[in-house]
């Protein structure tokens, strides 16, 4: 963040508690500053993740905090949203396409509906990306490899069949409570997904464009 002082570039100066406030506005943690130009110093950036809404007052993030708040704003006009973690490191969404009939890759800070872009156009090497909703989790890596073959071979952290097993279990329990029409509704779109992921993709120009924020 910038110097609340000087509005000169800040120098990290570690962790710092959380307040009480900001524990109840969602602040998981608090990131510290200094500025190096003016000599301020506990400058505070807390980084609000369990409550998207104070996002909206303080209208200051990086990736996570952009994923957040565009994910609860359309799950506020009744879109089909999804959170995505990406375990290199960085954050973004996938809205369902009813009229497509599939998951758009939504990276608010970046770019719409180019999934390769974070390999072709970043030069990440994935390993796992997990999709979250209300209603799921699932393993979306491979609709975000170029190479699927070259990213099964950094998948290591975990067995594949202990990975499948648990995503399975969190689902059930998310849609412990829904009626039958709509779990089988969800199964038949998670199967179509499913198709959909094992078919590896082609870069286009739009992903070989570099990270812009």
């Amino acid at each position: 963040p910038a110097c609340p002082s000087c509005s000169s570039p800040t120098q990290s100066s570690g962790l710092c508690v959380p307040s009480v406030q900001e524990q109840q506005d969602g602040a998981g943690r608090v990131e510290g500053y200094r500025c190096s130009m003016c000599g301020v110093e506990g400058v505070r950036f807390p980084r609000y993740h369990s409550r998207p809404e104070k996002l909206l007052e303080t209208r200051k993030g990086r990736c996570g905090e952009w994923a957040n708040c565009f994910v609860l704003c359309c799950r506020a006009l009744g879109f089909d949203t999804r959170h995505v973690v990406d375990w290199t490191d960085h954050v973004w969404a996938e809205v369902w396409s009813k009229a497509e009939g599939r998951w758009l890759h939504v990276d608010p800070g970046e770019t719409v509906d180019k999934p390769l872009v974070y390999e072709a156009g970043w030069g990440k090497k994935l390993t796992y990306v997990m999709a979250f909703s209300k209603e799921e989790v699932q393993d979306v890596t491979w609709r975000y490899s170029k190479d699927h073959q070259d990213t099964k071979q950094r998948r290591i952290l975990v067995r594949p069949r202990w990975l499948v097993k648990n995503i399975l279990e969190l689902t059930k329990k998310r849609q412990l409570r829904y009626p039958e029409e709509e779990k089988s509704g969800l199964m038949k779109r998670r199967l179509a997904e499913c198709l959909e992921l094992l078919t590896a993709r082609s870069v286009g120009e739009g992903d070989r464009i570099g990270r812009q924020t």
